[in-house]
């Protein structure tokens, strides 16, 4: 039975798994290649125009307060000087005018959806006014937003609403299903002539492989895309279930367990097969049955207080949180979908993030074995992104209280980046382009983890991945511009 550091214990029931060869889980840092050859271009009287960005040459003769980079599909967010927002194509044309809202866009299956977002304060009714018992007054409004979002390029609004500022939650996070489908607020959409035609409500989680989750009440259905009827109806959520081994009936108590209810439990069971689906996408059964086991083995599944389902592949993670507190781990088995117990399972790699992308599993220990570190080290939170494979974001702390970071290899076990920085930003996991911060206050530098080579010879306060800095002058303010990321090419005079 194998010992394993935790570095989350509340957040583990909440992580997403993803196998080392499907990266759908996973947060994205690389960036998009497409045809778009324009850029902003910062001027000498500090606007920006769009330039071709090989040769530099202006595209149009227009200029903007700030312009962002261009999508895929051809658009972009200009400021003028008045601080109005619009949307305009390559060729500088307005798409959506100019107004006082703010404007936000995103890409996803080849469509442009614009978010519109202005901030005002609302006269409430009596009933709704806010009495100050401290006697400094009566409050008559609150904030609200005025929420537009829709399709750029044919003009469909999706949503129209005034809603109180606490009450925002409408994002750009549209998610493609496929090539003709969009899931987007709890709803699913077919894509016609660019136009989103809505198709399912009702849609607490998007799943892999075109599979969803409806909700029904405190009941939930999995779905697949096309299929009218569920391919599992009834389900309903638990933290207890059993599993029988030759005679013996074996309770599993607190399974998945969490502080707040979820809006899809971890567990789901049809009451009437008593089919146990876990998380993260609930794609096979937890069998019914231990086949063989060793009188330890039966000891710690009694115990277990975590179940997770290893996405693509016919294995379930069991885990028993070890409350010796000098160890402060979890304890770790395997049980395949046939009732098979193991110890390890050989070359079926996978990854498990927390709710904020931090890396659970696998473990420090898995990634940096101890005789790679030096005894006075402490260890925070490790990262990895799609796209990294073996390479993991490691911080560390030494017996003098330096906390830095580093990039590490767990198949060559050995530093790709040496913990001597005090930050390290990724900008492209495929060409493994990074941005080093040397010291706590120094300036981030490009560098190219491939050729082990610094990229030009600029440094900056800060660097985006899609190329934006940010440099301070001599007179204390802030600039913002463009920079290739690959070869630091600046994009301004």
């Amino acid at each position: 039975m194998k010992t394993i550091v935790c570095s989350i214990l509340f957040m583990l029931t909440s992580a997403t798994a993803c196998t080392q060869d499907k990266k759908d889980n996973f947060s994205s840092l690389s960036s998009k290649s497409g045809t778009i050859n324009s850029i902003p271009f910062l001027t000498k009287q500090n606007d920006f125009m769009y330039v071709d960005k090989i040769n530099l040459k202006p595209v149009t003769d227009q200029k903007y307060k700030s312009a962002s980079l261009f999508t895929s599909t051809g658009f972009a967010v200009v400021v003028n000087e008045k601080n109005e927002y619009a949307v305009i194509n390559e060729s500088g044309k307005t798409i959506l005018g100019f107004s006082v809202e703010e404007i936000n866009i995103n890409e996803v299956n080849g469509l442009t959806f614009y978010k519109k977002n202005i901030e005002y304060e609302k006269k409430m009714p009596a009933w709704k006014w806010e009495w100050n018992i401290l006697g400094s007054g009566i409050k008559k409004e609150q904030t609200y937003h005025k929420i537009e979002i829709g399709v750029a390029e044919t003009k469909q609004v999706l949503l129209r609403e005034d809603i109180p500022y606490l009450e925002d939650n409408y994002d750009l996070n549209f998610v493609s299903v496929d090539e003709n489908h969009i899931f987007w607020n709890g709803s699913l959409f077919k894509i016609n002539q660019g136009k989103l035609h809505r198709i399912e409500n009702n849609i607490a989680e998007l799943l892999e492989n075109k599979r969803f989750i409806k909700a029904s009440g405190s009941a939930f259905s999995i779905n697949e895309l096309d299929e009218k009827k569920a391919v599992h109806g009834r389900l309903n959520g638990t933290e207890r279930f059993s599993i029988k081994y030759g005679k013996e009936t074996i309770i599993l108590k607190d399974v998945n367990k969490e502080r707040y209810e979820p809006e899809v439990p971890k567990l789901l069971v049809n009451d009437k097969t008593k089919d146990v689906y876990p998380f993260p996408q609930y794609e096979k059964v937890f069998p019914k049955e231990i086949v063989k086991a060793t009188p330890s083995q039966i000891d710690f599944i009694k115990k277990t207080s975590l179940v997770y389902s290893i996405t693509n592949s016919p294995y379930f993670l069991l885990g028993v949180f070890n409350y010796d507190h000098d160890v402060w781990a979890y304890n770790w088995l395997y049980i395949d979908t046939e009732g098979n117990i193991t110890d390890s399972i050989g070359t079926c790699h996978f990854k498990v993030l927390d709710q904020v992308g931090h890396l659970i599993w696998p473990d420090r220990k898995m990634i940096l074995p101890d005789q790679f570190i030096n005894k006075d080290w402490k260890f925070g939170k490790i990262n990895s992104y799609r796209g990294m494979n073996d390479l993991y974001l490691i911080p560390i702390e030494d017996g003098k209280q330096l906390r830095t970071k580093g990039l590490w290899n767990s198949n060559k076990n050995s530093w790709e980046i040496k913990p001597e920085y005090k930050d390290i930003l990724v900008l492209d996991t495929e060409k493994q382009i990074y941005a080093l911060q040397k010291g706590q206050d120094e300036l981030y530098t490009l560098f190219d983890n491939k050729i082990k080579k610094r990229i030009g010879s600029k440094a900056y306060l800060s660097i985006n991945s899609d190329g934006l800095v940010n440099v301070k002058l001599d007179s204390g303010q802030n600039m913002y511009y463009y920079i290739d990321i690959y070869s630091g090419k600046e994009y301004k005079e």
